[in-house]
């Protein structure tokens, strides 16, 4: 079972999940990390939340995926959206469906 990386709701098996995905700026290396889900502090909310590193050979990481954040709604992607465009340097956003 997934959490919503930025209200932290579960989100149920049976329910669908909504993603953001992101291309991690040069320099930014979680080659170790790979394959796990690993958190990300965010100094505005004063916490921190889980991204997926996409697994090296994974479908989504030959798509130039480099991290996942897994969202139960729309509206929380946007304010994710929002709030990781201000704080952190990421390369590029795409919303995704996970199913």
């Amino acid at each position: 079972m997934l959490r919503c990386a930025w209200c932290m709701k579960k989100i149920k098996d049976d329910k669908p999940v909504f993603g953001l995905s992101v291309k991690f700026a040069d320099g930014i290396d979680y080659t170790e990390s790979e394959g796990t889900i690993i958190q990300v502090g965010l100094r505005t909310r004063n916490t921190s939340v889980p991204m997926i590193v996409t697994a090296k050979g994974s479908d989504a990481k030959n798509e130039g995926t480099d991290g996942i954040f897994a969202l139960c709604s729309e509206k929380c992607g946007t304010k994710m959206k929002s709030t990781l465009t201000k704080e952190l340097s990421f390369k590029e956003f795409k919303d995704i469906s996970l199913g």
